[in-house]
């Protein structure tokens, strides 16, 4: 009989794995679970799910060690993992390499099974950074990769234009400030292009003009972030692009 996927739960948590696991195999997955995150490393070597979907506070072992542990033996771009997350602990969520996705608790289950289709249907997704300060597209690929992303780069907006053209990435994240094209031109050009507009772009700009937003909704652009941020913060931007 054919299945959706495999997912494994890590919660310790009772009622909630058996609910997840009733909700699951309902919708066509097939489910193991694992109480703790040293159980959930067992498991996933014996399962080899295609999603785990992890909860952080836990005996023995917590989630956030586990997705240590998890690097060593596994892929997060080829097993991706959903964060099960409380309101208070979102401020370290993405302190951690290996996360890009959560769902807060308490959650509607249809939100987290939205994720999960999501997952199946592209586990990683690639992102085009276009900067022209090496400091800054080496500190951000890097960022991106340990958090599961496939990440491509050009260093000023004709570069970044042909590439997103070439590679059509998931999102973009744009300096606006680059040469050769500025990145509300490239921006506005492809959003414009039926070909490329689903692209996603985040605009970033050291320069704070009281005309911003209005700038951004004329290139049509899905989100603006002030330089310097917190790389939290680009992370959590893209989490809602991608994977909300």
């Amino acid at each position: 009989m054919s299945h959706k996927g495999k997912v494994l739960v890590i919660d310790d948590d009772l009622t909630l794995r058996t609910l997840l696991t009733n909700k699951f195999v309902e919708h066509g997955y097939v489910v193991e679970t694992a109480a703790d995150g040293l159980e959930g490393l067992d498991r996933y070597q014996s399962f080899q799910p295609d999603i785990i979907v992890l909860d952080i506070m836990m005996p023995n072992m917590d989630g956030y060690t586990f997705v240590e542990e998890f690097e060593r033996i596994a892929d997060v771009k080829t097993t991706p993992i959903i964060i099960l997350s409380s309101q208070e602990s979102l401020q370290d969520i993405f302190k951690m390499r290996g996360i890009n996705d959560y769902i807060v608790k308490p959650f509607r289950m249809e939100d987290l099974l939205r994720k999960i289709a999501k997952r199946m249907q592209a586990k990683h997704k690639k992102i085009l950074i276009v900067d022209d300060q090496n400091g800054v597209l080496e500190m951000l690929q890097e960022r991106l990769c340990v958090s599961g992303y496939e990440v491509i780069t050009a260093q000023n907006g004709l570069d970044g234009l042909e590439r997103a053209r070439r590679e059509k990435p998931d999102l973009m994240v744009v300096d606006v400030m680059v040469p050769k094209l500025d990145g509300y031109t490239l921006c506005r050009m492809l959003k414009f292009d039926e070909k490329y507009r689903r692209i996603a772009i985040v605009l970033l700009s050291a320069l704070a003009r009281e005309n911003d937003a209005d700038i951004r909704q004329q290139v049509k652009a899905d989100a603006f972030i002030a330089k310097p941020y917190d790389g939290s913060i680009l992370l959590n931007t893209i989490k809602e692009l991608l994977w909300d």
